[in-house]
């Protein structure tokens, strides 16, 4: 019995794969977005190219963000069940979410999450929400968390 087939029974790579886009959906995240974080996690492009590890990994990580295993996110009591559906990231304010993952990985910034993120963005520019940011504001917390993820040993 080689070592693969002792880490992945039959069915284990489709179960996992299946549930991963089970997830990207539960949580909305439109395909960009999810290339962008399972990249951020993973280092790869497509949920195809990830091995047992890497599967877990990022099915550890989907939990993380709220997916509870089922078909729709968990939610915390202190958010009501009629909330607005996230708006979709443009192509900055992904980058900046994926920066700012990425400094979470490293282990610079302690919280992952959107508000940390926003408030960030807020001691760089004054500005309190992504969607009043211009594209100057937007390069130059991009430029920021570039630098501070550089200044850090990051790549």
């Amino acid at each position: 019995m080689n070592a693969r087939a002792v880490l992945d029974p039959p069915g284990a790579r489709k179960a996992d794969l299946a549930a991963i886009h089970i997830a990207k959906a539960a949580l909305g995240w439109d395909d960009d977005f999810y290339r962008d974080i399972l990249f951020t996690v993973c280092r790869v492009r497509s949920s195809g190219d990830l091995d047992h590890a890497g599967r877990k990994r990022f099915l550890a990580h989907l939990r993380a963000c709220g997916w509870s295993g089922g078909s729709t996110p968990r939610r915390s009591s202190a958010r009501p069940a009629t909330a607005a559906k996230r708006p979709t990231l443009t192509k900055p304010q992904r980058l900046m979410w994926s920066l700012w993952q990425q400094l979470y990985e490293a282990g610079v910034v302690t919280d992952r999450r959107m508000p940390a993120l926003l408030h960030f963005i807020e001691r760089q520019t004054g500005i309190a929400r992504l969607e009043w940011l211009n594209s100057a504001q937007e390069d130059l917390v991009i430029q920021s968390l570039k630098a501070w993820r550089k200044r850090t040993g990051g790549t």
